[in-house]
């Protein structure tokens, strides 16, 4: 499948919109300093219209440790199988090798009768999220080419990429997973006039490339914790490098990814800079460098 064909679309998203009322709700992030004032809309809506008494089974099914792990990991691939609310149709049975079966029924059952509740709210908040779709999916699509152009990847697997903004989570926090053929950008938003910026779209999406082509080149040689790393510092090096020219951006990117745990981001950059100068795509180059590449990050 070429590049040309897959399909790029934004989903103003029911599912993840009632998940995520439903985590806020039950005091998701409540340490949280700022928040949008979309969510801020939300919970003082969540507060004022259904009693704190409601909803006990889910607040059980969702404080298990199991299933906060990753930002509630198995929940999210859950509703991510599932289509739209009232109904929400299993359209993929991945998510049954994160959640036991009956865990999912009980919580669909939950999600039901949440959504009942909160679907009033949903008629207003969608008017916010409508302002925002063309020009989030005009930053998927420079997203998906700049990061394909960059990595000379004809082909790929990924028949579709799913942008979902959603104002209920932190900001700047975003998640990148891929179920079957299609890859997900689940976006919290970003201060600033784009909430929903090309960079931030590009990472989530790079992540369901460079996933997979790590986990086949460098699965042998790394641990788990290590390969996870890894990742990051690529998906970060790519898009320093894919955005090269905003040499402002560039100098303030690298500083303040070297205050967090990537100190070694410009050795990584001056891999990507050789790849640059090889007539190679990025999968062989990952190949034929993977000692270098796990020296370089770790």
């Amino acid at each position: 499948m070429t590049r040309k064909n897959i399909k790029i679309k934004i989903e103003l998203s029911k599912r993840i919109f009632c998940f995520y009322a439903l985590l806020n709700f039950l005091d998701y992030n409540p340490e949280a300093s700022s928040i949008h004032p979309m969510r801020k809309k939300v919970r003082i809506f969540l507060k004022h219209t259904i009693p704190g008494k409601d909803f006990k089974d889910s607040k059980e099914i969702i404080k298990q440790e199991d299933l906060r792990k990753e930002f509630w990991f198995p929940l999210r691939t859950w509703i991510l199988c599932h289509g739209q609310p009232p109904n929400f149709i299993e359209k993929s049975c991945y998510w049954k090798k994160f959640l036991d079966i009956q865990t999912g029924k009980e919580f669909c059952q939950q999600l039901k009768s949440f959504w009942k509740l909160v679907f009033p709210l949903w008629k207003i908040i969608r008017r916010d999220y409508s302002k925002i779709i063309q020009k989030c999916l005009s930053n998927a699509k420079i997203a998906v080419e700049s990061s394909l152009s960059y990595l000379r990847l004809e082909k790929t697997d990924i028949k579709e990429f799913i942008v979902i903004p959603n104002f209920l989570e932190e900001y700047d926090r975003g998640i990148g997973p891929k179920i079957g053929k299609s890859a997900y950008a689940l976006l919290g938003p970003s201060i600033g006039n784009d909430p929903f910026p090309v960079r931030r779209i590009q990472h989530e999406f790079l992540h369901s490339i460079i996933n997979p082509m790590t986990h086949d080149v460098l699965g042998n040689i790394v641990k788990k914790g290590e390969l996870s790393l890894i990742r990051e510092y690529l998906i970060h090096a790519i898009i320093l490098r894919s955005h090269r020219f905003n040499k402002l951006y560039y100098k303030n990117k690298i500083t303040t990814l070297k205050k967090l745990k990537f100190k070694n981001i410009e050795k990584v950059l001056v891999i990507l800079k050789d790849y640059e100068l090889s007539q190679k795509n990025f999968r062989e180059f990952v190949r034929n460098n993977k000692i270098k590449i796990k020296k370089a990050c770790l």
